[in-house]
């Protein structure tokens, strides 16, 4: 049976979303792509001219920044893609567009042979929007990509991404309209369907549109944060058989570490693989097969980069030995993060955002607080790199370092005490870590990180959100306070932890890391015996010299003449502005509400237009055929 009888005579005015799809394309069925910009790179010819890479860092809001694609093209990727940006706000905002991708004369940004091959995505639902940001950023790239797999609930709202799954004609405007109308390539990443039939003419369908290369994410829409599984490769594998020999076919997908990465390519045939959190957690391991490359590519760098960026290699303490250079999968959080920060404050022109940088920090520093040690540390990365519009930005980024050279005296103090083994103090390879730590990767070195379902411990994933998200929001309180619930309720309050407790009896460096250690008992606070201490005292402000959550005991105790004036007010303003924030919030929310509803109209208003069409062109036809034979019954009479 055809699609044309699957789905009636009618099928072909239908938007081919909206189609049942029973059988699956074959190549030779691929329709032909428009004619496009002459000249213009194509398909295997635009692979070849960017070397043919088979390591490539996942398009990351906030995570795949200039510094960070340094970083990873230092220790093996060989194309990564820019943050999503979006089309409508790069082409008609002057200020977005410096800030998200620096255009000055002196920026690496997009420039060879630092920032090359490199792709820049946009999200769109705009053919002009998308087509005149695109043109901005023309010779800095090899290509752009439509993004068409972003599953958030904001990509809902703003129609874009994988909520474009829905409109293909859509889909075809926008990536054809760039083909016929843009020198540099257009490319596309997408998601699979949960039937193969539909995920394969959804391929064919973007392909035929004109795109030079194709992304497949083996995940469905729906799969997202806690409901994130594992990526179908079985998916992939097939429209990389039936996509593959008109235009290359990446993989994205499934690969947390680098042992992932070659079966990726063997069972799914794609040409590249596609990171995205298996590059943020160990961006040293992860492409490891290719450490002789990344070598290479940081002898290129301008030269002030290249040397903070191996002055690093000092801060690795070891003592005459080496390490082995192309085999290392797993090095020091110490060691990367000051690598990273290097670049970072070395770039020319370009200004990493600061919530970048935490977001990056915390990433690679979760084995340490997965294993309980160090969990005030969490806490003082929340507080660093602040002071903006007071601290100029290479004061914020050096708090950011400073915080990493604490973190390398705690985790030195953790060696000489037998917490960690004596010899992880270097650049581990796979084969040294099953054979002295059997198995298990030192919780001061980075390491993968799989996510597939929901956590059975949540705080660590709140924390992540928390850090993640520092951008948008400021701290709860000026003493470092996170505040998750109302004020009034002591028990919401989450207080800085307490320094990691020494340890009389060394850890076995075999034995797994993943659950903390309990606390020791806390001192008391001088001014109420029974409640815990407080690291966060501002004794010297406070009438009873008590930290904020005693003085709240104390006060609430009833007794004459025990009012705070510093504490009251602050808890006012705290009351304030979590009343503003719920406000927000609420405005935000149905702002929200009301452009999906404007939105589900609209979708009606043109389904219901196309359908009012094909009436009138049905009625229009059966007139005409009606006419005809009217005409000719007259003619045989007379």
């Amino acid at each position: 049976m055809t699609m044309a009888a699957a789905n009636g005579a009618a099928g072909k005015a239908q938007d081919p979303s909206e189609l049942v799809y029973e059988s699956v394309p074959l190549t030779a069925e691929l329709a032909e792509q428009p004619k496009g910009v002459a000249g213009k790179l194509e398909g295997h010819a635009l692979w070849d001219s960017m070397g043919r890479p088979k390591y490539v860092v996942a398009p990351m809001v906030d995570q795949s920044e200039l510094a960070w694609r340094i970083l990873s093209r230092a220790h093996g990727a060989n194309l990564c893609y820019t943050p999503m940006f979006h089309a409508a706000l790069f082409s008609g905002n002057d200020r977005y567009q410096q800030e998200m991708f620096d255009l000055s004369p002196d920026s690496l940004e997009g420039v060879a042979p630092y920032d090359r091959p490199l792709v820049v995505q946009f999200c769109a639902n705009d053919k002009d929007q998308f087509l005149a940001a695109a043109r901005k950023v023309e010779g800095k790239c090899d290509a752009v990509d439509l993004n068409l797999g972003c599953p958030q609930g904001i990509a809902k709202r703003g129609r874009y991404g994988a909520f474009l799954m829905e409109e293909w004609n859509l889909i075809r405007d926008l990536i054809s309209h760039l083909h016929q109308n843009l020198a540099t390539p257009i490319i596309a990443k997408m998601r699979v369907y949960p039937t193969l039939a539909k995920t394969l003419h959804y391929a064919s369908h973007v392909y035929s549109s004109g795109a030079q290369l194709l992304t497949i994410h083996g995940r469905t829409r729906d799969m997202k944060g806690q409901q994130t599984g594992l990526a179908s490769w079985d998916k992939i594998r097939e429209v990389v058989k039936l996509v593959s020999p008109k235009v290359p076919v990446l993989a994205n997908g499934g690969c947390p570490s680098a042992e992932e990465v070659q079966p990726c390519l063997d069972q799914t045939g794609a040409y590249a693989v596609m990171s995205a959190e298996g590059n943020l957690y160990n961006p040293f391991g992860l492409f490891r097969d290719n450490a002789a490359e990344g070598r290479a590519y940081v002898e290129q760098l301008p030269e002030p980069m290249r040397s903070a960026f191996k002055a690093c290699e000092d801060e690795l303490d070891l003592n005459g030995a080496g390490w082995d250079r192309d085999n290392a999968a797993y090095a020091p959080a110490t060691f990367v993060a000051s690598e990273y920060l290097a670049i970072v404050r070395t770039l020319p022109s370009t200004k990493t955002a600061t919530s970048a940088i935490k977001a990056h920090l915390y990433k690679l520093f979760r084995p340490v607080w997965a294993a309980g040690r160090h969990l005030e540390m969490r806490e003082k990365l929340g507080r660093a790199g602040g002071g903006a519009g007071v601290l100029e930005y290479a004061e914020r980024v050096a708090q950011y370092q400073a915080w990493v050279d604490d973190f390398r005296e705690l985790i030195k103090a953790d060696r000489a005490s037998g917490l960690l083994p004596p010899d992880c103090n270097r650049p581990l390879t796979h084969t040294e870590v099953q054979s002295l730590f059997n198995g298990v990767v030192p919780y001061s070195h980075c390491q993968p990180y799989l996510r597939v379902t929901k956590p059975t411990e949540g705080k660590e994933e709140d924390e992540l959100k928390k850090v993640d998200g520092e951008a948008k929001r400021k701290r709860a309180a000026e003493e470092g306070l996170v505040i998750d619930g109302p004020l009034d309720d002591a028990s919401k309050r989450l207080k800085p932890s307490p320094p990691s407790p020494a340890s009389a009896t060394p850890i076995d460096p075999t034995a797994p890391t993943t659950s903390a250690p309990p606390r020791p008992a806390t001192t008391s606070c001088p001014g109420v015996p029974a409640h815990p201490s407080c690291s966060n005292v501002l004794s010297t402000k406070c009438s009873h010299g008590l930290c904020k959550a005693c003085c709240a005991l104390s006060r609430s105790s009833g007794e004459e003449g025990k009012g705070c004036e510093f504490h009251e007010e602050k808890e006012r303003k705290e009351e304030a502005e979590k009343e503003r924030r719920r406000e927000m919030s609420r405005l935000k929310r149905e702002r929200g509400e009301q452009r999906a509803r404007e939105n589900e109209e609209r979708v009606k208003r043109e389904a219901e237009e196309k359908r009012r069409k094909r009436g009138e062109e049905r009625a229009r036809k059966a007139a005409a055929a009606e006419g005809e034979g009217g005409e000719t019954g007259r003619a045989g009479v007379d």
